[in-house]
């Protein structure tokens, strides 16, 4: 993924993969880390298809899909 300097500049930055996972995982939404190519720091993503999903939103998503079925079955 390629980053444009007018996107970078906006993005809020962070030092390290394990403090963007932080800020990740309590988003209601699913956003994934990644080093920026320009500045070379995380940036956070929301585009997850096709991409490694952090731990905590592959758990997410597998009990929300245990949710459903067992809504289904009821």
């Amino acid at each position: 993924m390629r980053t444009r300097p007018g996107i970078c500049q906006r993005k809020k930055r962070f030092a390290n993969e394990e403090e963007a996972l932080r800020v990740a995982e309590r988003a209601p939404f699913p956003l994934r880390p990644y080093r920026c190519e320009l500045c070379g720091d995380f940036h956070l993503t929301g585009r997850t298809k096709r991409m490694k999903l952090p731990a905590f939103e592959i758990v997410r998503r597998r009990d929300a899909t245990a949710a459903r079925r067992e809504d289904a079955e009821t």
